[in-house]
């Protein structure tokens, strides 16, 4: 499907949609772009049929949409991700380097940090600890600023080379993934799940950890074995586990850990939260203008390779693409 212009006689680019019905901020994002522009909404499955041309962009919802990640998505100029977490073939998709494609971190950045701060409330987390934080993506350098910002030493573990100036700016510390988890009260991960983040955190890494020390993940489930992070729990070798995206072992919290303050699992998605959607359409919508005017895309999902020997991730057990 193209619409056609006969005043400028070339092909308006279109915008096609592809979600369940039931997606508040795929609703918010085809009420936005409705207004000023083509929009099409279809299914995941429906994705396949498209005859989209290198102008078009693809907004990627909730909904079956791993039947879409399945299918050729290189004929679109840009793939929007409307979720928290990129499945991981849309993210390999990304590491081909053939395609543009963005996810919203920039956007719920300041809610992640929210989250993860609110989670060492109620778990037995050390008030101003030495804090850990895994991936200086986007998500990762707004945890750390707000660590920074509640007098706690900060460290952190990145695969690559942090943007020029942002460790003395937020005066963090680079360690090795191993380094890192010996040494922090708080270790939360902000890391894309990946073949070396399956899992990134498991039991070799937890018992480097201080008994006394809390883990969060707002990540993926496949960056940590639940099963050894559950058994660390009852065996007293970690003080407590937060995450907001629970696999199976947690997906049922165990009611003794939740009752002993070791455990908070939370599954409602931070799209959710009050104000989220319109405000991830109107970041949605600058992202897509900006495409479509050549200009700079943000949030792009970027290929990254393993370290060289010599930079101090090298030196890490498993590392995995900082969260963009």
């Amino acid at each position: 499907m193209y619409v056609y212009s006969a005043t400028t006689d070339f092909y308006m680019p279109i915008t096609y949609i592809a979600s369940c019905d039931n997606d508040p901020v795929c609703d918010a994002v085809e009420s936005l772009l409705s207004q000023n522009g083509d929009v099409v909404r279809v299914t995941p499955k429906a994705v396949g049929d498209l005859r989209p041309k290198v102008t078009d962009c693809l907004v990627v919802g909730l909904g079956g949409a791993e039947d879409a990640y399945q299918l050729d998505l290189l004929d679109f100029g840009l793939v929007q991700f409307a979720g928290c977490r990129p499945p991981g073939p849309i993210l390999e998709i990304a590491a081909s380097g053939r395609i543009k494609i963005a996810g919203i971190s920039p956007v719920i950045s300041q809610r992640v940090a929210n989250r993860v701060t609110g989670f060492t409330g109620p778990l037995p987390a050390i008030p101003i600890g030495d804090w850990g934080v895994v991936g200086l993506g986007t998500v990762g350098t707004d945890v750390a600023r707000r660590a920074v910002a509640n007098r706690s030493k900060v460290s952190i573990a990145e695969i690559r080379t942090p943007r020029s100036g942002i460790l003395s700016e937020l005066g963090v510390r680079r360690n090795s993934l191993d380094l890192l988890v010996a040494g922090s009260d708080v270790v939360t991960l902000h890391v894309h799940a990946g073949p070396t983040a399956s899992p990134l955190i498991s039991e070799r890494e937890l018992k480097l950890m201080k008994s006394d020390a809390v883990l969060i993940n707002t990540s993926d489930t496949s960056v940590v074995d639940e099963l050894a992070v559950e058994q660390a729990l009852r065996s007293g070798d970690l003080s407590g586990y937060a995450t907001d995206c629970p696999g199976p072992t947690f997906e049922t919290p165990e009611e003794s850990l939740v009752s002993a303050g070791k455990l908070v699992v939370t599954t409602n998605p931070l799209t959710n939260q009050i104000g989220a959607p319109q405000q991830i359409a109107r970041f949605i919508e600058t992202n897509l203008k900006a495409f479509q005017s050549g200009g700079q895309v943000q949030g792009l999902y970027e290929p990254v390779d393993f370290p060289v020997a010599g930079d101090p991730s090298f030196w890490s057990s498993r590392m995995s693409p900082r969260q963009d």
